[in-house]
């Protein structure tokens, strides 16, 4: 896998880094300990990559990666920035439209708080699909406590806010086994969920009834 030279930050990272350097420091984290619990030798599929950039992360660590994101302008932008055999984008958004492929992996952070409730099932039942028998998936979101510290264009977009509680009640429905952890600035922790600021969930052995394979 090969990078370009010349890296061009697209207009979201250009906003984190230039605004808020904290909040990239914080998605690298995330992406960096998914990476490191899916292994090497895997197929990884993350949805709502954005601009790529921590997709990267996956194709590096894990041997390939494939980003999708409903937005054009992302997608174009993490196109530009990584190339190779281990990495790939696509224009799509997965409420609407099928990827192919079968995955070891599936991550997904910061989407679920922006899809309506009544659509989560959907969106559920779409991840497993994608899944092996034994793959695993990785969901991250802003905890129902960090709320309050959010900012007014933030809470607007956030349309479905997990307590902990309801995160691990979530994906039980899919997997036979759950793993909740929380995160405080950079620090995946197993400690007190109610005081993170935000959540991951791992989920590992997807139920039978729920797989395509």
């Amino acid at each position: 896998m090969t990078t370009n030279t010349q890296f061009h930050l697209g207009r979201y990272a250009s906003n984190w880094f230039h605004k808020s350097p904290r909040r990239m420091l914080q998605a690298l984290s995330y992406y960096k300990f998914a990476a490191h619990l899916i292994g090497q030798d895997k197929r990884v599929l993350d949805v709502g990559c954005n601009e790529g950039i921590c997709t990267w992360l996956f194709a590096k660590k894990c041997g390939f990666a494939l980003g999708v994101d409903f937005d054009e302008e992302a997608i174009a932008a993490a196109k530009a920035n990584f190339q190779g055999s281990c990495i790939d984008f696509k224009v799509a958004d997965v409420l609407k439209t099928r990827i192919e492929g079968v995955w070891d992996a599936v991550v997904s952070f910061d989407v679920i708080e922006h899809i309506m409730p009544e659509n989560v099932s959907a969106f559920m039942e779409g991840i497993i699909s994608y899944l092996t028998p034994n793959g695993i998936s990785v969901i991250g979101t802003p905890s129902e406590v960090s709320q309050q510290f959010a900012s007014a264009f933030a809470r607007k977009g956030h349309v479905n806010i997990y307590s902990p509680q309801r995160l691990e009640e979530e994906m039980s429905r899919y997997f036979e086994h759950v793993f909740l952890f929380s995160v405080n600035d950079e620090v995946v922790h197993t400690g007190f969920s109610k005081l993170a600021h935000y959540l991951i969930v791992v989920g590992s052995q997807p139920k039978k009834q729920f797989l395509q394979i």
